[in-house]
């Protein structure tokens, strides 16, 4: 999606691989715009949020909540159009022939919603900023292939020159409009970076407003004009925006977090797009209205539960085997019909359908005799008895995950005979426990930042990567995935990330369950509504050009 030059070929056969957008002008009522002579109605678009974004600075954010509110109000260097193909976005940009160099020149006339002129300076602020190991920035790892990244990386600001470092760091501005980073080696996905929240521009004078609607300045279509904590965002257009203008005059993004409340604010036409929970899947597919606004497709993303590997003396971290163990013992098509509601598909690897890279492989098979023999070798290594583990299992309150939680501790007491302790917690203060002291077993999702298998294996299981949560780190994986890193043709990198994905399913340091579907319901009168198979909320990449007809 994203080489011009060097990569031109192997990156068109990417695109070719990238999964289609849906548009809801094409379904999911099969209504018109209404007729001509109808006055339209205000263009306001409403949605949930589902809750409190933790963070509206893009440096910082790492969740969905953020980034769905983020994909609005910032915009990056490059973009995707609806079916996922790379485009311009802020910039244009070039590849040098030996793929070490990406220029990115500006367009004319970007703006921040403050009137000031975006610079290239502000990139390199901005991707500086990100690095900086003081920062602690959760997606700090996507610039390790810029020069001096991966230095910066394992820096230590108690003891390293982080300024110094920080001088020498691979981007550089050398007039307003002309942005150049300098690769430590050739990334052949690389340019997809350039379309992350987190490499948006942004002057240090900015960073102080990120807290509040007042003073928030931003550089996407929409802008941020209320944040009402814990209750509801209003984003309205731009009047710095230099690309196409947005059709709608307003999103309005509630805050809901009770998934059953969001839904029947929906019902009572108090929202446009709906989320639909799980329990409620098999009422909505039977009810003949609704039914007809269901928009579904794919989505690039897995749900997933992962062990603590970070405590060395942690049962999971000592023991493969019963690791193995759990993932053994879950049936995950029947976790699928009754804790889903029957929507989405058994996630047997890591890598999603629809993406380069996915394998068709069950690399763990549920089979509760061989989970039981792979427990008592666990047991047996770890010199314990069955009564001696005290396990706990973590996940996020009001999102709809108690049923899923309650599955598996069934399934874990059916086959093993214990008892898992569920401890939920708000989604801040779980963020928050996740990256200081992980659960034995912790609930999470990811969803597709670009649609590149780099971004799934290395993210969820690179020694690495910030979004590593489990700890686990195989360094025989980590090389095939530099190794596909530099090799230009798709079709040769394949076969390397497929060769670090089954010596990663072989260490299970997560128990994949679920890759997503959609199924969200969209009112008749939302047109032009894009939803991608990249979407975390569908819509988000495209919300402010879906307009509202007469109704």
């Amino acid at each position: 999606m994203w080489f011009k030059k060097a990569l031109g070929v192997s990156m068109a056969l990417m695109l070719l691989l990238a999964a289609c957008q849906q548009s809801a002008s094409e379904s999911p009522s099969g209504s018109g715009s209404g007729a001509p002579s109808q006055e339209l109605p205000p263009q306001v678009l409403r949605v949930d949020l589902g809750g409190e974004p933790p963070t509206l600075d893009p440096t910082l954010a790492t969740d969905s909540q953020s980034i769905q509110v983020l994909r609005s109000i910032t915009h990056p260097l490059a973009y995707f159009d609806g079916d996922l193909n790379i485009v311009d976005g802020l910039a244009s940009w070039e590849i040098s022939a030996d793929g070490l160099t990406v220029t990115f020149t500006l367009k004319d006339g970007v703006a921040y919603s403050d009137g000031q002129p975006i610079k290239a300076a502000d990139f390199v602020y901005s991707w500086k900023r990100l690095i900086d190991p003081r920062t602690a920035a959760g997606y700090s790892y996507v610039l390790s292939y810029v020069q001096g990244g991966a230095e910066l990386l394992g820096a230590d600001p108690e003891v390293d020159d982080v300024d110094a470092m920080l001088a020498s760091f691979g981007v550089e501005a050398p007039d307003d409009s002309t942005f150049i980073v300098h690769l430590a080696e050739p990334a052949a996905f690389f340019p997809y970076v350039a379309t992350l929240w987190v490499t948006v521009p942004m002057r240090e004078d900015m960073v102080a407003g990120f807290t509040d609607a007042e003073g928030y300045v931003s550089s996407g279509p929409m802008m941020l004009t209320e944040w009402n904590h814990n209750a509801n965002i209003v984003l309205k257009p731009n009047p710095s925006w230099a690309g196409e203008a947005p059709t709608l005059e307003e999103i309005d993004m509630a805050m809901i977090a009770d998934p059953t409340a969001s839904l029947a604010a929906y019902e009572a036409d108090e929202l446009d797009i709906g989320t639909v929970p799980s329990q409620e899947v098999a009422r909505i597919e039977d009810d003949p209205d609704l039914s007809a606004q269901v928009l579904r497709g794919d989505i690039l993303s897995i749900y997933y539960m992962g062990f603590d590997l970070i405590d060395p003396n942690g049962p999971f971290a000592k023991s493969v085997a019963l690791r193995r163990a759990f993932h053994e013992a879950v049936d995950k098509q029947t976790m699928i019909d009754v804790a889903f509601g029957g929507i989405g598909t058994v996630a047997n690897s890591i890598v999603p359908p629809g993406m380069p890279g996915y394998q068709d492989t069950v690399f763990i098979p549920y089979d509760v005799e061989q989970a039981q023999a792979d427990f008592a070798t666990a047991l047996s290594d770890l010199g314990i008895a069955k009564e001696d583990l005290h396990l706990q299992i973590g996940y996020n309150t009001d999102a709809n995950h108690e049923n899923k939680i309650e599955y598996l501790q069934q399934q874990w007491k059916d086959a093993f005979g214990i008892d898992v302790e569920a401890v939920g917690l708000e989604w801040g203060t779980y963020l928050d426990r996740l990256a200081t002291d992980p659960f034995d077993i912790f609930r999470l999702g990811w969803g597709a930042d670009f649609p590149h298998p780099h971004n799934f294996l290395y993210d969820l299981a690179g020694c690495n990567s910030g979004n590593n949560n489990t700890g686990y780190c195989n360094e025989e994986a980590d090389a095939l995935m530099a190794e596909a890193a530099v090799t230009p043709a798709l079709e040769d990198q394949i076969p390397l990330y497929n060769q670090a994905q089954e010596l990663i399913m072989a260490d299970s340091p997560m128990l994949t369950l679920r890759f997503a579907s959609r199924f969200t319901l969209v009112k008749p009168w939302v047109q032009n509504l894009v939803a991608t198979s990249q979407d975390s909320s569908t819509g988000e990449l495209f919300y402010a050009w879906a307009n509202i007809a007469p109704h």
